[in-house]
This record gives C-alpha cells, structure tokens and sequence, in this order.
C-alpha cells in the first residue's frame, strides 16, 4: 500500500487528536509507517495483551516482558498484515508465540514460587467485622490468584480469554491452534479445579 499523501495525512493528525478514527484505519496508517497511529494502538490494546500475557506467564515481571517484546513484534511485521481489520486476533497470536520462549526460561522458578504460596499457613481472621471481610475478600483473591497459577498455561490462557476477553470457543482455538472441542475441555478442567482447589480456603475465610 502506498503512503497516504500530505492532505490524507493531515485529515488522520485531526482524526487522532480527536478520537474519531475507526481501528481499520488506524491499522492501515500504522501500517503504512505513522508511528503515531501504531502508538494509539499500542495504547488501545496494552492492558488487553497484558492480561493475556500475566494469564500465559503468571508472572507480572514477565508479563511485562512479554507485552514490550509483543508490540516490538509487532511493530516489525505490521507491513505484513493483509487485513486489518483482524489486528486484535492477530496480536494474540504474536503474544501466544513469544509466550512459548518465555514459558521455557520461567517455568522452573514458577513452579518453586506457587509451591511456596500454596504452603503459607492462613493468618488469623482479625477481630473487627468490617476489616475481617476485607482481609477475608483479599485471601479469596489472593489464594484465587495462586490456583489461577498453578494450572497449565492452556488452561488459564483459555480461561483468561473465555472470562476476562468473552471470546468463542472459536475464537480461543484459533488463539490456541487446537479445535473448539479442546478448548471446551479446558474450560470445563479449569473451572472444576479452581472450584475444588478453592474449597477448603472459602470454608477457612468464610468460617464454614
């Protein structure tokens, strides 16, 4: 595609500056070169590929990591996206692959760091009501948050996507490479072991 000329380019400057631009175009200009248009995208889509990148590595550090490395990427191959109008799956797609790498270095310590919280004994429910909910809320999450990490990074990836995205069945196999079939089954493995996992603490912080 050839570059926009000076009076398209201005017209885009007015559309940035204003907020009235349609994704398709953005992606067009950013993939014709306007550094601008592919810093609003960067800046539409960071926190949606963050979440799938701490749903993959279970690691904000690497998260973080793997987010930069997905819009450097990104940036690289742009010229190369035929239809625009599919950047968001085709993102996923570059987080997915540049996961695999990342997972491989990660996964040792991971696993070390999950079994670490998994055996920190429960503190005591405070006395006062009020912060004894609050501090009950916050282990739910916090122990929610470690079980969430203890599951195959397919699994959390889908349940991330599922939950988090409200992606299809499709849409997360076409993410995944795997059929729509498969990706029901992680979700169905997902979801019941969180429920059983989650059990004993809800019992400990609800005092049931």
């Amino acid at each position: 595609m050839s570059r926009a000329g000076r009076g398209d380019d201005v017209q885009l400057a007015m559309n940035l500056s204003s907020g009235v631009i349609s994704l398709t175009t953005l992606v067009e200009a950013a993939r014709d070169g306007d550094r601008s248009a592919f810093g609003r995208l960067v800046e539409q889509f960071r926190g949606r590929v963050f979440a799938m990148a701490l749903a993959i590595t279970a690691d904000r550090d690497e998260a973080q990591e793997l987010t930069q490395e997905t819009f450097v990427r990104a940036l690289k191959n742009l010229p190369r996206l035929e239809a625009p109008e599919k950047f968001q799956p085709w993102l996923r797609g570059i987080t997915h692959t540049i996961s695999r790498d990342i997972r491989r270095r990660a996964a040792r310590e991971r696993r070390h760091v999950e079994a670490a919280a998994q055996e920190r004994p429960a503190a005591a429910a405070p006395a006062d009501q009020g912060v004894g909910d609050a501090e009950a809320a916050k282990k739910e999450l916090d122990a929610l948050a470690t079980q969430v990490a203890a599951l195959p990074e397919s699994v959390r990836v889908a349940l991330d996507l599922r939950f988090r995205e409200g992606l299809s069945y499709e849409e997360i196999g076409a993410t995944l490479g795997v059929p729509a079939s498969t990706v029901r089954g992680l979700l169905y493995r997902g979801t019941k072991a969180l429920r059983e996992r989650m059990a004993p603490t809800l019992k400990r912080t609800r005092g049931s």
